[in-house]
């Protein structure tokens, strides 16, 4: 262990060495910058030029003087309004927002961010509304808010994901990391990371590349993967000195800070962390300060320095408990509320305008027929104009009646009712969270061997007679069918409406999967030839219960879907059950396992105890097979 202490204090002097140094030429690099952007500032003559400088010295600044980029961004804002310029002035609010983020100020970010949003809304500005929607899911990460968070980021990725852009799903999915690690679900957060990675790495983006760093450098940190973790903070600390962004400094000499704490050496965490301390109060990046005053404390105290400790310690509870105030949830809530509130007063304004719009259109019409009618004195032709007119307006308005009838079929059958009638009234975007559904995971077993051993007609009149099958036992038991993929079927409970009973609706459902699939017997792959061996068909079935995301995502194809961990585990408890077996996580045993018979203590269902396996990404997991119903409750 002191052999190990020496090798780390050993490496921290050279990296120390190594980084120290080129310091004031990054600075001066830096400065030269900002100085080239200040003096074409000063000769720019053409508003739409100085509403760009202004905006790049807005975000140059973010991370230095954040008071200066502050300025930088509302003079830039005022201008771009001036000149009816709205995507700069989206792009100002933006900017706006994240300097307010970045000195701890939620309430101004989230005011700024919803005004990005509604401007770019108001003009259609796609890209812009998933920048809003990406800030505005950080925002709620930061606040630890975070069903609300992947909300808001899903949005952002399926619009970037439209759209091509590839800096935009980069974003994306490093809000995603972030989510997923608060979580504690490190291997969507390293998955989110990397790709976040891969995606700035192809477009030559250093500075993109430092968040994602240090994502991966803290999980590795949790995994006691301390030199990998070691690698990935300097990579980011080499860069924040390139660009001499202070904050971002701070943040990624914090984690290195914690690193050097955990594996003994106090000597170089103090160090670090008194860099960062100074980095982050030159930022004016209170967060990042409070991460510093507390290793600073916790580093003098373990060293019994209790004096030191004692004064660091004061600083970081002061600064803490102005930051965690309550008020500022109560803050973020109310803002968002007034803007939903003042969207849909603006809706409602513009209906009624159109609707007066249409009387005076029709009063016109009516009047001009008058006008005619005794201009040319022809009451008897008019009139028998005005039935040809009608009829041919009740026809015209009879086969709008039957296209309607007909879109809304269309749109029932690929998404819940509940959600159609909500497309139908107008909402562009539908994404919700749901504290607790049931899902259910269902394959054919075998069914890519039969596959390739028979016709096309063949397999596909079978699956469609199995799934029609399900589809009536899901109207029966009122579950939504999420998607078919191949010969795998999904289904949820408590999904768009919540239900008390959504575990218990699954589960009869899943015991009537199996019954209905010993009518089909066996299938063989050749009808022809009565020596060929039939396949008997089973199913393997997983069910899980949790936390969900569903929503709407596309244009032109509409598709109503579910994401989360909840999922995964469902799909998971599939993948690792037996053919003819319906495989429960140990949430589900323990709320089905609670359902007794009327006026008994007897449980309704009759379980099995498979003990534990081993569930790929989620570790050691007790499971369970659902066998059947007390035979008490058949009666």
């Amino acid at each position: 262990m002191q052999f190990l202490l020496k090798q780390y204090s050993l490496q921290a002097a050279l990296m120390l060495v190594s980084t120290f140094l080129p310091i004031f030429a990054q600075d001066q690099k830096a400065k030269s910058s900002t100085d080239s952007l200040q003096r074409a500032l000063l000769a720019a003559t053409d508003d739409s030029a100085r509403v760009r400088l202004l905006n790049a010295l807005a975000w140059e600044f973010r991370g230095v003087q954040t008071l200066r980029a502050l300025e930088y961004g509302q003079q830039a804002a005022k201008l771009a309004e001036k000149l009816g310029w709205e995507a700069e002035r989206i792009r100002s609010y933006n900017y706006i927002g994240v300097i307010y983020r970045n000195t701890s100020n939620y309430p101004q970010a989230m005011s700024y961010y919803l005004k990005a949003l509604e401007l770019a809304e108001k003009n259609h500005n796609e890209k812009e509304i998933a920048y809003a929607y990406n800030n505005i899911g950080n925002l709620y990460q930061i606040q630890k808010q975070y069903p609300l968070s992947l909300e808001n980021t899903l949005r952002s990725l399926a619009s970037f994901q439209r759209l091509g852009d590839r800096r935009g799903a980069g974003y994306a999915h490093l809000r995603m990391g972030e989510v997923y690690e608060k979580q504690g679900m490190r291997e969507q957060a390293i998955e989110n990371y990397q790709e976040s990675l891969r995606l700035r790495t192809e477009l030559g983006d250093k500075e993109g590349l430092i968040t994602p760093l240090n994502g991966l450098a803290n999980i590795l940190r949790q995994m006691k993967q301390y030199d990998k973790s070691l690698e990935n903070y300097q990579k980011s600390i080499t860069i924040e000195r390139e660009l001499s962004h202070k904050k971002g400094l701070a943040a990624s000499l914090i984690g290195a800070a914690t690193v050097y704490a955990e594996i003994g050496n106090g000597k170089t965490a103090l160090e670090y962390a008194k860099e960062a301390l100074s980095a982050a109060e030159g930022a004016g990046a209170m967060r990042e300060v409070k991460d510093a005053l507390k290793i600073l404390y916790d580093a003098h105290a373990k060293t019994g320095n209790f004096q030191e400790a004692f004064s660091w310690q004061t600083r970081f509870l002061r600064l803490k408990d102005s930051l965690d105030n309550d008020e500022t949830n109560k803050q973020l809530s109310l803002l968002r509320t007034e803007y939903e509130a003042e969207k849909r007063e603006a809706e409602i304004q513009s209906l009624n305008d159109a609707s007066r719009m249409q009387s005076f259109v029709l009063y016109g019409l009516l009047a001009g027929v008058l006008l005619l009618v005794g201009l040319l004195a022809m009451l008897i032709r008019f009139n028998k104009q005005r039935l040809q007119a009608n009829t041919a307006l009740k026809e015209q308005n009879r086969k709008v009646e039957q296209e309607r009838e007909r879109s809304d079929k269309l749109l029932l059958n690929v998404l819940p009712s509940v959600i159609a009638e909500r497309m139908k009234r107008g909402e562009t975007t539908i994404a919700e969270s749901f504290n607790e559904a049931t899902v259910l995971f269902a394959d054919i077993v075998g069914f890519t061997d039969i596959s390739s051993r028979s016709s096309a007609a063949d397999i596909v009149n079978l699956l469609d007679a199995i799934f029609s099958d399900f589809d009536a036992l899901a109207e029966k038991y009122d579950l939504e069918k999420i998607k078919t993929i191949g010969d795998a079927y999904m289904v949820v409970s408590g999904v768009p409406i919540h239900t008390s009973d959504h575990a218990e609706r699954i589960a009869r459902f899943a015991l009537d999967m199996m019954t209905v699939m010993k009518k089909y017997g066996s299938f063989s792959a050749n009808a022809d030839d009565p020596h060929k061996t039939a396949n008997i068909l089973q199913i393997r079935i997983g069910i899980h219960v949790g936390a969900v995301v569903a929503g709407v995502i596309g244009k032109k194809k509409f598709t109503y879907d579910l994401w989360g961990d909840t999922v995964n585990t469902a799909s998971r408890m599939e993948s690792h059950g037996e053919a003819g077996k319906i495989h429960l996580s140990h949430a589900v045993y323990h709320l089905l396992h609670e359902l007794p018979l009327a006026n008994e203590q007897t449980p309704r269902f009759l379980f099995e105890e498979r003990g534990e396996i081993k569930v790929k990404g989620k570790g050691d997991m007790k499971t369970y097979y659902l066998i059947g119903t007390n035979i008490r409750a058949l009666g």
